[in-house]
């Protein structure tokens, strides 16, 4: 049975390669249906006699049903969840499988041939979930790597390849880690997943925006007259349906494939997976302003998401009122990564009740009454925190979590430049959490971070200017240019996939970026034009910390588009914030 896999040099998983989509509107290249023909090539499926036991079990579609390709994530020392789901036309909203039940068969064992340790079973692929199939595999073998694939009908799927932790506090000398976020569709393409698949992760992490609500055309680049891949459609998502649609293009993509295909991850959402700056209840601001409304989308989107990860929570009920994503994974002595949900227990952003990201200092950022996290995942944390014994603890989330007042660069505007939905806009919150991380004398914390479209690493502070301590933001951007206070824990911050660099689009914003950074004495790394992925080398000594770059409007075959180092931030054990940029 080995002979079906479809393999490449990568750790023993290869994913043919798949023609980009173009509207079907288009003159040029394939339309939907155009596309699904050449599914069996895009996702390494072989057909083989049915078996007896699915005989009498139909599709209402045609055609491969392993379109999106298969996953695994959140493993622990003996379980592993493994993931795919049937979509036979993933870019129909209900992914061609209509209202049918299908039985799907999953295999694991430490093998390429099945053979060694193996285990299988079946399961019903139902369309309330949207005929996605969610596997927690038990008993397996600690700090194993595993092969295991799903069997429809006379269709196997593409091989994975995944792992199990160690046991608590078992040592590891090495472990391997992605950080990745922001891979929006239409402003650019996906080598930096297959560059990161190309080298060989223990471990991956998505930190939000694994996919954006916008149709076709709702957000490119200033840079762009048309999108890089089209979106066959131009709503919005709002329903479940639609969510599930926006998935299935997200997840055709091969180099995305290649990625899931090659080790299991953890996944968090951030706002795009609902809607742009979402918070709580409340819409981002562009344009629904009525709340059950938003509710009904929050909701479509929570559902959508379980249903398309890999994600180590209980299933859900549909069109879920709330679902808890914030969680633990630990591999062995040597890490613990503690997922964190910043989205849906938040207070409003401050400033004018817009979706605009930016704005001078005002007062309702240090509301002592606002929350990031919400009371619960915040007590919750802190006991993570305080419990934790780990070599290094990773706090994984969305948001910058340092202080950047982007009027430190040019001088202006004069009442300062702060991001309101990150942890800028909410300080009070903040100073909890910093103060958690020293009260509790957390050994190496290391704060994860996404969204904000930037290669960065800085040195998180005991305390940074708070402009209320300040006669003006001339007096607090001078104190600033010399701030001492010592370091307590890194920050790294990982660029974009493929969305656009906020610096890198010409204008006032790209002519701040460099002398903001340049300026602020906690900003210990920056790389502002490219997009990219952090690939993580962590050892009970260090973690080296290297950024890999490219600029994905750019296809991987020219000079631009090519994924290559930028720098390495190394971070060294018992020394708080970054100890070198090499």
């Amino acid at each position: 049975m080995a002979a079906i896999r479809a393999l490449g040099t990568h750790a023993g998983v290869g994913v043919p390669s798949l023609p980009l989509m173009t509207d079907e509107m288009s003159t040029g290249g394939l339309d939907r249906r155009s596309f699904l023909a050449l599914g069996a090539a895009a996702t390494g499926a072989v057909l083989v006699p049915a078996t007896p036991a699915l005989a009498g079990r139909t599709v209402r579609a045609s055609g491969p049903v392993f379109t999106l390709g298969v996953a695994s994530g959140d493993p622990l020392p003996d379980s592993v969840i493994l993931w795919t789901r049937l979509a036979p036309q993933p870019l129909e909203l209900d992914g061609g499988m209509g209202k049918a039940t299908a039985t799907v068969e999953w295999e694991i064992a430490r093998d390429e041939a099945f053979t060694v340790e193996r285990q299988s079973g079946s399961v019903e692929a139902t369309p309330t979930y949207g005929h996605s199939v969610h596997i927690d595999v038990k008993g397996l073998t600690p700090d194993t790597w595993y092969y295991y694939r799903f069997k429809h009908g006379s269709e196997i799927s593409t091989v994975g390849r995944t792992r199990t932790t160690p046991e608590l506090g078992a040592s590891m000398s090495r472990l391997v880690v992605g950080q990745t976020s922001c891979a929006n569709w239409q402003s650019g393409y996906y080598q930096l997943y297959s560059d990161l698949a190309a080298q060989q992760p223990d471990y991956w992490l998505a930190l939000g925006d694994y996919i954006y609500e916008y149709g076709n055309k709702g957000y490119m680049r200033p840079s762009q007259t048309k999108p890089t891949r089209p979106i066959p459609w131009t709503d919005e998502t709002h329903t479940v349906w639609q969510y599930r649609r926006q998935y299935g293009l997200y997840r055709s993509a091969p180099e995305l494939q290649e990625l899931h295909a090659a080790a299991p991850y953890s996944v968090i959402w951030d706002d795009h997976e609902v809607d742009n700056n979402f918070a709580a209840s409340k819409s981002g601001g562009d344009g629904q302003k009525d709340r059950v409304k938003f509710r009904k989308r929050r909701a479509a989107g929570f559902q959508a998401f379980w249903e398309n990860h890999a994600i180590r929570i209980p299933q859900p009920e549909p069109m879920p009122r709330r679902m808890k994503i914030y969680r633990e994974i630990t591999w062995g002595s040597l890490a613990t990564y503690l997922m964190l949900d910043g989205r849906q227990y938040r207070s409003d952003q401050p400033g004018d009740n817009t979706p605009a990201d930016f704005g001078k200092w005002v007062k309702g950022m240090v509301d002592p009454k606002a929350t990031m996290l919400g009371a619960n995942q915040e007590a919750w944390l802190n006991e993570r925190l305080a419990d934790s014994t780990s070599r290094w603890t990773y706090m994984a989330q969305q948001t910058v979590f340092s202080d950047v007042n982007g009027s430190v660069g040019l001088g202006l505007p004069a009442d300062g430049l702060y991001n309101y939905d990150s942890w800028d806009g909410y300080w009070v919150p903040r100073e909890r959490l910093t103060s958690s991380i020293t009260t509790n004398q957390v050994r190496n914390p290391v704060i994860l971070t996404g969204d904000f479209h930037c290669n960065l690493a800085f040195d998180v502070l005991e305390s940074w200017p708070d402009p209320q301590n300040f006669p003006s933001m001339a007096e607090c951007i001078k104190a600033t240019l010399t701030w001492d206070k010592p370091a307590i824990a890194a920050e790294i911050a990982t660029g974009a996939i493929s969305s656009p660099t906020f610096f890198g689009e010409g204008g006032v914003v790209e002519l701040a970026g460099p002398p903001t950074l340049a300026k602020t004495p906690w900003a210990a790394y920056g790389e502002l034009l490219g997009n990219g992925y952090v690939l993580h080398e962590v050892t009970p000594e260090a973690n080296r910390a290297t950024y890999r770059v490219c600029q994905a409007n750019f296809k991987s075959d020219t000079t631009e588009g090519k994924p290559r180092t930028d720098k390495t931030v190394v971070l060294v054990d018992g020394v708080p914030g970054v100890s070198e940029v090499v």
